[in-house]
């Protein structure tokens, strides 16, 4: 039970352009049968022969429901990505996972925006009759073909130079030093204990409006 009924779930396989790849399932969705497992049961059982159009450097972008299967998909020499998780006694990511996080959050989105497309339709947007489960999986395949042939791909760029002169921008400022922390760090300003005091300047200026409300009074 999840949202206060049962639920089914499609596994949808997008391209960084929103293009449908293929639809499986519809799986139950339980506590049994999270995302890690269902992806780990279509890949042991080849289900659409998903291993023929996989290859090695391919790379997923997942999100952290799929940790489980990181290291099936290792084994088969595929790349994935997720959003980072904070180590044990750990409060807050280093500026490096916090950056890499961000990368796969804006390479994510296309995922989200492709399963609105198909929420877009009254049909699978609404509960369904149980008698109507066997035909769902084929309806669901039916709407993501009509989203391939008539949408438009979910892109910002009209070119491939685009794409890679903003992918080479990403990967630039994800390398960068978060100044702000390391000057936090290096005054010790994160300790409960640290006292702030304000620049000279700022009493200077706190002391002269000062003076000019008392003028006026």
């Amino acid at each position: 039970m999840h949202k206060g009924r049962p639920l089914i779930k499609p596994m949808v396989v997008v391209t960084t352009t929103g293009y449908f790849v293929s639809i499986l399932g519809p799986y139950l969705a339980d506590r049994k049968n999270n995302d890690a497992s269902i992806l780990t049961h279509i890949i042991n059982s080849n289900a659409e022969s998903i291993r023929s159009w996989l290859n090695e450097d391919d790379i997923f972008i997942v999100d952290r429901g799929f940790r489980d299967v990181l290291p099936l998909l290792a084994d088969l020499g595929i790349q994935a990505e997720m959003p980072r998780f904070l180590e044990a006694g750990q409060k807050q990511m280093s500026t490096e996972d916090a950056n890499m996080s961000r990368l796969v959050t804006k390479v994510r989105w296309v995922i989200e925006s492709s399963n609105a497309r198909i929420k877009r339709w009254r049909y699978p947007d609404r509960t369904l009759p149980t008698h109507q489960i066997p035909f769902i999986g084929d309806y669901i395949r039916i709407v993501c073909a009509v989203s391939n042939r008539f949408s438009p791909p979910l892109s910002l760029s009209s070119s491939r130079e685009e794409d890679d002169a903003e992918a080479a921008k990403m990967l630039h400022l994800s390398k960068q030093v978060h100044h702000l922390k390391a000057f936090i760090e290096e005054k010790g300003l994160q300790r409960k204990t640290a006292v702030w005091k304000p620049p000279l300047k700022w009493i200077w200026i706190h002391f002269l409006y000062s003076m000019t409300k008392n003028s006026e009074i």
